[in-house]
């Protein structure tokens, strides 16, 4: 019982790692892609210069081996929790959030990730502006995008709020910040299409 209770205990702070792991990540790609608004050459500049670095391949294997381990754990956790025998150890879904929801925005999610990241990957620094310019002036690229960013802003304010909650931060507080935190960064990321479209 108690290295059932332990292992659980340590499954969830290792897939909250990963999930840190992903969200610093997410405010480094924020600032790289900010730089679209530099203009081409700096933009491309920096581009090259993080696709050419030693620790370019690095980062990738290591956002490649968290997200493996976040998604695993958290199917793994759910399907467990489902199966267990008794109320006492099954513990509910949450009402609020409806369960096909949930699975259908982390599904979402998980597409995203890596419909996203083959575009990127498959595309030469040199030539990256353009693509995101051709990229943005499609409307099915635009629906896709806003799903997408929906979907990771829904899951990031959970995540931050359980995050915040581990920090002793009370309940108000935590979830006005982990949705400023959010609303920040999706503007971020919701700038450069639409810089793409205006300009």
């Amino acid at each position: 019982m108690n290295f059932t209770k332990n292992r659980t205990v340590s499954l969830k702070k290792l897939m909250a790692v990963a999930g840190l792991i992903w969200f610093v990540y997410l405010i480094f790609h924020l600032f790289s892609v900010l730089t679209f608004h530099s203009g081409e050459a700096v933009f491309t500049g920096f581009n090259v210069w993080l696709q050419s670095s030693i620790l370019y391949p690095i980062l990738l294997g290591v956002l490649l081996l968290t997200l493996s381990f976040h998604v695993v754990t958290a199917v793994s956790r759910q399907l467990s929790n489902n199966v267990s025998s008794g109320d006492r150890y099954k513990k509910p879904y949450p009402k609020a959030v409806p369960r096909i929801i949930a699975w259908s925005g982390a599904t979402i999610i998980l597409l995203f990730i890596v419909i996203h990241s083959f575009q990127m990957l498959t595309v030469d620094a040199v030539d990256l502006y353009g693509e995101i310019e051709r990229i943005f002036r499609s409307p099915h690229y635009w629906a896709m995008y806003g799903l997408g960013m929906i979907a990771i802003s829904t899951h990031l304010h959970h995540g931050l709020t359980n995050a915040l909650q581990t920090l002793g931060i009370s309940s108000k507080q935590r979830k006005g910040l982990a949705l400023s935190i959010v609303v920040l960064i999706m503007a971020g990321f919701i700038s450069i299409p639409i810089g793409v479209l205006y300009a």
